[in-house]
């Protein structure tokens, strides 16, 4: 499959501007914008979710960017003028995600609360990824190994990412916008009555499984024997998930439990002692 599209949208003096950094940028307002909408539809406050954002923002960044130097340690070590050079492709998304996710969390607080409010906002955050890896794909930027598969892709404009030219690969990063879009779909098809943090957890377990699976087709170096950064980072959301559809499942049944057991105990009172039958 050929792809014609000019990866650049516009030129300003020296300045290309490439549709990955327009669809990003579109992906994550997007997201910020339903998000805080969906909030106060559900009545949560967007006070303390902007006060979260405004910490989340700068720190997914940087972890963004650690994850992808610490992945790719070899090539800064012998071109490390290249460490403070700040780009789209120099950016690790699951690093972004994990790092801004969980200050993003800590700064929510703990409870319910930041289980409903997580819960109301992953569907739009994948909404918002799959809009970016598309960006990807027009790109080229995010290709994966060659393929002769029918749908492998090559581009037709050398000012593309790819990182070769006339190479038919994977599309890894359509893959993946497939797979946010389909989750994005699916939780938002939920039943509203769902416990607040399973939303939370379908999203961690099935998205990092699916980042895990991708790690076959994608290019990026390995780093601990045969397995890539992300694919571990991608693992952690994988327990992460785990650990909070279990607390879910035992918290339902402790209620569970204590409901059966009221109407008994309302039912046959506790005997009176001896000092209340001697009054």
């Amino acid at each position: 499959m050929l792809i014609g599209i000019n990866p650049i949208v516009v030129t300003i003096g020296p300045v290309a501007v490439r549709w990955f950094g327009v669809l990003a940028l579109v992906g994550l307002g997007l997201a910020i914008w339903l998000s805080l909408g969906e909030l106060d539809r559900q009545h949560l406050g967007r006070k303390r979710a902007l006060d979260a954002l405004a910490w989340a923002l700068p720190f997914g960044v940087l972890s963004a960017r650690f994850i992808h130097v610490l992945g790719y340690w070899d090539y800064y070590l012998t071109n490390s003028a290249e460490l403070w050079q700040l780009n789209l492709g120099g950016l690790s998304l699951w690093g972004g995600l994990v790092g801004g996710g969980l200050m993003f969390a800590a700064r929510l607080g703990r409870g319910a609360y930041r289980r409903r409010v997580l819960d109301t906002i992953v569907p739009f955050v994948l909404l918002g990824i799959a809009i970016g890896r598309m960006g990807e794909f027009v790109d080229g930027q995010g290709q994966g190994l060659p393929s002769s598969l029918p749908w492998a892709t090559q581009y037709a404009s050398r000012l593309t990412s790819s990182p070769d030219f006339g190479v038919p690969r994977h599309p890894a990063q359509l893959y993946d916008a497939l797979v946010a879009v389909a989750l994005c779909v699916g939780l938002w098809l939920l039943p509203r009555a769902s416990p607040a943090g399973a939303r939370l957890a379908i999203a961690l377990v099935a998205y990092g499984c699916a980042r895990l699976a991708l790690g076959g087709v994608r290019l990026d170096p390995t780093f601990l024997f045969v397995v890539q950064l992300e694919q571990l980072l991608a693992l952690g959301c994988v327990v992460a998930g785990g650990i909070v559809a279990a607390r879910l499942v035992f918290e339902r049944r402790r209620r569970s439990t204590r409901e059966r057991l009221e109407p008994a105990t309302a039912a046959h009172p506790p005997a009176k002692n001896e000092s209340s039958l001697a009054a």
